[in-house]
């Protein structure tokens, strides 16, 4: 049985998917440090050996780099601040920023990464400014992605899942600012990016769904329908596969409205309805009964 070191896993995984060190190292490490790393000669960090092996599309299930406990504990803050952000709960984020602020204050790089990210999505969410959260997230991609206007696809760059997520929350904040056209051409970009490069993992299980959500309602403002439809279709065959709960009902509603949309009201119907048993299996009434007053609202359907 073949043994693996994790220098030896890197180079043949970049090697088996055509990757140069120059796309897989950038606004990572140098390249030479990546030659290092591969050939044993330099031990990475944690961090840099996670964000090495999401832009060769996979997750680091398989390697551990034994790092100091001022590292370790570093990253296990990092990893915190990431699901604070998720969950949206703004006095943990305001905590979290404060011990990693702590932790990063002799430190450059990477790290801060994460940090402006988080203090983006506060203040969008607590504070409600966007452009200074657009100011945020840009110092933050721009820490490894120095070249993205913000606007443009780098389509020829190889991304990590910090990348994917503040890609995705300035598509957001395109939209919320009416620039709906920008929002989907990240959005898209993100999209199929995801399916080109990306092989299953718990974090393309938990981003893809959403980032067609988004689509969906984007192509919905538009009036483009049928391809609101097409997301949101792909978003709950996805999740079916995979067993995204979370995102499976607010999907199902978007397929529902969107046929409400082309006129299928019977068909939206039934994928509506279905959107309400479900947010009611999940004790979301609340979520429910919006479901169906925006449903007796727009189209006259009643439950």
């Amino acid at each position: 049985m073949a043994v693996y070191v994790v220098g030896d896993f890197l180079r043949e995984t970049r090697l088996r998917k055509g990757y140069t060190q120059e796309e897989v190292s950038y606004g990572i490490c140098t390249p030479a440090s990546l030659s290092r790393i591969e050939n044993g000669a330099q031990k990475p960090g944690r961090l840099i050996l996670e964000k090495l092996f999401e832009r060769l599309g996979t997750e680091n299930n398989l390697f551990n780099s034994f790092v100091s406990r001022e590292e370790m504990e570093l990253y296990s803050a990092i990893q915190e601040l990431i699901r604070d952000v998720t969950d949206g709960d703004i006095k943990k984020i305001e905590i979290q920023i404060s011990k990693v602020e702590k932790l990063t204050v002799n430190i450059s790089g990477l790290e801060h990464q994460c940090l402006l990210f988080a203090k983006g999505e506060l203040v969008k969410q607590r504070d409600k400014d966007q452009n200074k959260a657009m100011e945020l997230m840009m110092k933050a991609i721009h820490i490894t992605l120095p070249d993205f206007d913000g606007i443009n696809p780098l389509r020829s760059n190889l991304l990590t899942f910090d990348e994917i997520m503040i890609i995705n929350s300035i598509a957001v904040l395109h939209a919320k600012n009416g620039k709906v056209m920008d929002a989907i051409q990240l959005e898209m970009w993100l999209k199929d990016y995801m399916e080109d490069k990306i092989v299953d993992g718990k974090m393309k299980t938990a981003k893809y769904p959403m980032i067609l959500y988004n689509l969906s309602n984007w192509f919905g403002i538009k009036g483009c329908h049928h391809e609101a439809f097409q997301m949101a279709d792909l978003g709950v065959d996805f999740c079916v596969s995979y067993g995204n709960l979370a995102a499976f009902p607010i999907l199902v509603s978007n397929k529902g409205v969107a046929l409400a949309e082309l006129g299928e009201f019977e068909e939206a119907r039934k994928y509506l309805h279905q959107t309400i048993t479900v947010f009611e299996a999940m004790k979301k009434t609340d979520r429910a009964q919006a479901v169906i007053d925006w449903c007796s609202m727009h189209y006259n359907i009643k439950f």
